[in-house]
């Protein structure tokens, strides 16, 4: 007893378009979840709304929806002009080296520099040092500012 299917010219043409479909929608799928993280960038990863990984520089592949980009921060010395309580204004260099603590802890330079002056009657390079290492952040130098 052999069977015989016969499929007529449309059912052929059905089955081709669906497959280009179902190839289109598995490549739109990929596409969807490739990251290119740039040099001296990071990029977090978040699965359903908790923190799960950092990407570092290159092409990374994440399975959409279930992974989220959450942050994406510069990993190279910045600089950030901040006002201090007794007027003068300063530029302040720091930069990132935990990137994680930094994410979950995110806090602006001005809401650190004021907790920090808050807290401390003398600011000074070892101080500044620790408060920023307690949020991801290596203090670079702090210099007075024209403005």
């Amino acid at each position: 007893m052999d069977t015989i299917i016969n499929l007529s010219a449309l059912d052929t043409a059905l089955l081709i378009s669906l497959g280009i479909i179902v190839a289109l929608g598995i490549l739109v799928f990929f596409l969807a979840g490739l990251h290119r993280v740039p040099k001296n960038h990071a990029i977090v990863i978040n699965k359903v709304g908790q923190f799960h990984c950092v990407y570092t520089r290159g092409v990374h592949f994440k399975m959409p929806i279930v992974y989220q980009r959450a942050g994406i921060y510069p990993l190279s010395p910045m600089v950030q002009k901040y006002i201090a309580n007794n007027g003068n204004h300063l530029d302040v260099t720091f930069q990132i080296i935990d990137v994680e603590k930094y994410h979950k802890n995110h806090i602006t330079l001005n809401d650190l520099m004021k907790r920090i002056e808050k807290e401390n009657s003398e600011i000074n390079f070892t101080v500044l040092s620790d408060k920023f290492a307690l949020f991801g952040l290596k203090f670079i130098n702090i210099t007075k500012s024209l403005n």
